[in-house]
């Protein structure tokens, strides 16, 4: 037990801000090296201080694939705290420092679950298959990197921090761009002369709010935000010939990016102002996260279940999570099918974040023993 919250504590002094994860890398690394496993450390192009580790363990017995994977980076430290965000602070049960909940927990667990079975081999067969990945709260690009890199598995737990219940459908997401056009003139000709994309852009705006999207029994629903707009120039008088918006649209499977432009094109159609706007999907360096849903009876999720009921006796529900993380990717792209559930805590991305060191505890008996009934 203090062995286990000494590397709680460890992991948490170091500063994983998203683009500095090198040295929490390295230093996992270094624990890996000394359970006897062999780190890989993959760099998504050339972001020399953003590391992602990887490792496995081979039972020598042929199997299916485990994957165990979770991201080390944090959010910035940000304003408000009572306590130094890098020196963890215990308050009765909580555990108060950056990355205490989000997902540095998780990451213990993890490590000390190989550990586990570096030294019982015997108690499962196949291959485990860790991953430590790098600026999961900015693009993902260390789950990228590793999926470019042949990431493979039959299962896989992400090791995110929510405790009581275990993430099985997350909605995808995307940001489009949406411009209105006008036509440019001096504002004392206005409005016999000129057309303010600005004035455009407010009849739009709320017409693109109230489009529908498609319903699903657990993820509820898509949904259509404005989230950005801007447009005009403060600074001379000129009648505003372009307006920018930023869409934000989040999906339920079932919906695509050509669902979401055909409804914006067939709107702006319908109000007649085809001519003036353009739409596309705002470009990005790596892939939108698409939706997914894996089934509530599906052998992973129902054994993670039972060992959650065994070790800590409460049930788990199933819950289908309205936002996206890397789980999108493992399912997604990589065909794996995945559930989300790690130790938690409080304040997530916000001043005074805290974490359970108790659920962190229950979290390594839970995944040993879910390892073990998946890879028999």
């Amino acid at each position: 037990m203090d062995k286990m919250k000494t590397l709680y504590h460890d992991l948490i002094k170091i500063d994983s801000v998203s683009g500095n994860e090198k040295e929490i890398a390295l230093f996992i690394g270094k624990k890996l090296e000394e359970m006897g496993l062999q780190p890989h450390y993959s760099q998504y192009k050339d972001m020399e201080n953003s590391l992602s580790v990887s490792t496995s363990i081979d039972s020598g017995k042929p199997g299916k694939r485990m994957l165990l994977i979770g991201h080390i980076d944090t959010v910035a430290f940000g304003d408000g705290w009572d306590t130094d965000p890098l020196v963890p602070t215990e308050v009765g049960d909580r555990t108060y420092a950056r990355g205490a909940m989000d997902m540095k927990g998780g990451v213990t667990a993890i490590l000390e679950t190989l550990e586990y079975f570096v030294n019982h081999k015997e108690e499962f067969t196949g291959t485990i298959v860790a991953a430590f990945v790098a600026d999961e709260e900015v693009l993902s690009r260390g789950t990228y990197q590793l999926a470019a890199e042949g990431l493979a598995a039959d299962f896989a737990i992400m090791a995110e921090c929510r405790f009581d219940n275990v993430a099985i459908a997350f909605r995808g997401r995307y940001s489009i761009d949406v411009t209105v056009h006008g036509k440019s003139t001096h504002t004392q000709y206005y409005p016999e002369k000129g057309e303010n994309a600005i004035i455009t852009a407010a009849k739009l705006a709320p017409e693109i709010e109230k489009l529908s999207t498609l319903t699903h029994p657990k993820l509820k629903h898509g949904t259509w935000c404005v989230r950005h707009i801007e447009g005009g120039n403060p600074n001379a008088l000129v009648v505003p010939e372009r307006c920018q918006m930023l869409v934000e649209r989040f999906v339920v499977p079932g919906e695509s990016y050509e669902s979401c432009e055909k409804q914006l094109k067939d709107l702006v159609k319908s109000m007649g102002i085809e001519d003036k706007v353009d739409i596309r999907l705002r470009p990005r360096e790596l892939p939108y996260m698409e939706s997914f849903s894996i089934s509530e009876d599906h052998e992973l999720v129902t054994t993670l279940q039972k060992n959650y009921k065994d070790v800590t006796d409460q049930e788990l529900p199933p819950s289908y999570d309205m936002s996206v993380c890397d789980s999108n990717i493992l399912v997604v792209e990589l065909g794996i099918p995945t559930v989300t559930f790690g130790p938690s805590g409080g304040n997530m991305h916000g001043a005074n974040e805290y974490g359970y060191f108790e659920h962190v505890v229950a979290c390594k008996e839970i995944y040993i023993r879910t390892v073990k009934d998946m890879l028999k």
